[in-house]
């Protein structure tokens, strides 16, 4: 059975290889900082979430091409031409030229998916430099850095959900991803039990590669989804290396997750080790709803369940479920609430619709230190992001005010929100 290949093209030195690299994993193919080192087409095999595909890593593309550059740019257009899905890579630091725009041209006629991979975004603030990729007209670019491998796990999940199944080929990754996860003894275990036991029955478990990890398919009503395993997060204790390990753990269960379910032992209420579990949900941009477990045991009901509220709103406003794994109470309001802020999370709000919400926020309550903001666009989903252009990042509550007002007008309750604030460019030399 052929893999599915996806071709890495661009112009000279904007680190192709580098980043074949960074998303096989390991140093196969030859990176340097001459340009042009690449020539002939590389051809190397990449496995992300269980599936296996072919990664092609092109010499650069050269306008107007002449001599040796002439066959390399024929090799290059070859691979293009026999990918499932292309990946073109730009420079982050140098902005779009005249070769980018030639390439994006030929490409916007592809039959095939196109990612445009803005290579060489470093840090945090250089993301919105991203932004100006959109004018070559192939969709949102993906901000990544193939030397320090930031934003390389979400270029990795665009690349499978978007590669064509093979015949015989299980679609494993185009399912909901769940994950349980909390403190040792909450019952969790429980709690997943009832999930796939009761609401239909374990399609396959599947052995995660690398992550050391077992998930279970379950059909649903609405379709199938996955459940990714998770071991507990301890409480910091004098064994340690336990402790690191169960963390690591369950965080790689929250990575390769869409949402997750927090699970409390509501008796013991929100505990110290349960916001250090909620805030790790939260930073790594996944979606979340809270199983109040245990919640027979519960003496003060009313108390205890308000309490919660009020300590989980800072959370995204995650919605709060009361459960027994025990005795089955509330486990059924589960499904679908999970699917419910699964596709709150992955759903893009249009850009008419974002400026209407922030226009009126703004009107609302005026940025402080007058600022002024022109307009905004939600540039990414899974989670959700935002940029609001013309004015200078606002300190925390007015950020929080604007997160709010997102989250009422988008239905996006229990999922993070990014907002990112980039400022004209005067403005910007002003300072």
């Amino acid at each position: 059975m052929s893999l599915p290949t996806v071709a890495l093209v661009g112009r000279q030195n904007v680190g192709k290889s580098t980043l074949a690299n960074r998303l096989l994993g390991r140093r196969e193919a030859i990176a340097h900082e001459t340009p042009g080192v690449t020539r002939d087409r590389v051809e190397l095999e990449a496995t992300w979430r269980g599936r296996t595909f072919r990664i092609i890593d092109t010499g650069g593309y050269v306008h107007a091409a002449r001599g040796i550059d002439v066959e390399v740019t024929r090799q290059a257009e070859r691979a293009t031409a026999e990918a499932d899905l292309i990946l073109l890579v730009v420079d982050g630091q140098t902005g779009p030229v005249e070769e980018d725009a030639s390439l994006a041209r030929r490409l916007r006629s592809v039959a095939v998916p196109v990612l445009v991979a803005v290579n060489k975004i470093d840090t945090e603030r250089e993301e919105t430099d991203s932004l100006q990729f959109h004018r070559l007209g192939l969709g949102d670019p993906l901000p990544v850095s193939a030397l320090h491998g930031r934003g390389s796990g979400d270029l990795l999940d665009r690349i499978v959900d978007l590669l064509p199944a093979r015949p015989g080929e299980p679609e494993a990754d185009r399912e909901p991803r769940f994950a349980l996860v909390g403190r040792p003894n909450v019952g969790k275990s429980s709690l997943f039990n009832r999930l796939v036991g009761e609401e239909r029955s374990v399609v396959f478990e599947d052995a995660g590669t690398t992550r050391d990890a077992v998930d279970a398919v379950v059909q649903w009503p609405g379709g199938a989804v996955r459940f990714v395993d998770t071991a507990g997060f301890r409480r910091p204790a004098k064994v340690h290396g336990v402790e690191y390990f169960g963390f690591v753990r369950a965080e790689r269960a929250i990575e390769r997750a869409h949402v997750a379910v927090l699970v409390l032992d509501a008796s013991d209420g929100f505990t110290a080790e349960d916001k250090r579990i909620a805030a790790r949900v939260m930073e790594a941009g996944r979606g979340v709803l809270i199983a109040a477990n245990k919640w027979d045991l519960v003496e003060e009901k009313d108390r205890t369940f308000k309490l919660l509220g009020e300590e989980l709103a800072v959370y995204a406003r995650a919605t709060v479920f009361r459960t027994s794994a025990r005795t089955g109470l509330g486990v059924h309001r589960l499904p679908p609430a999970l699917l419910e802020v699964h596709d709150a999370w992955a759903r893009r709000a249009p850009t008419a619709a974002v400026n209407d919400v922030l226009q009126a926020a703004v009107s609302d309550r005026p940025p402080p230190g007058g600022g002024r903001y022109r307009y905004g666009t939600q540039v990414a989903a899974g989670p959700p992001a935002f940029v609001i252009f013309g004015g200078r990042a606002p300190d925390a509550p007015y950020r929080r005010f604007l997160e709010n007002r997102f989250r009422q007008a988008f239905d996006l309750d229990g999922v993070p929100i990014r907002l990112r604030f980039r400022p004209s460019r005067a403005r910007a030399r002003g300072r």
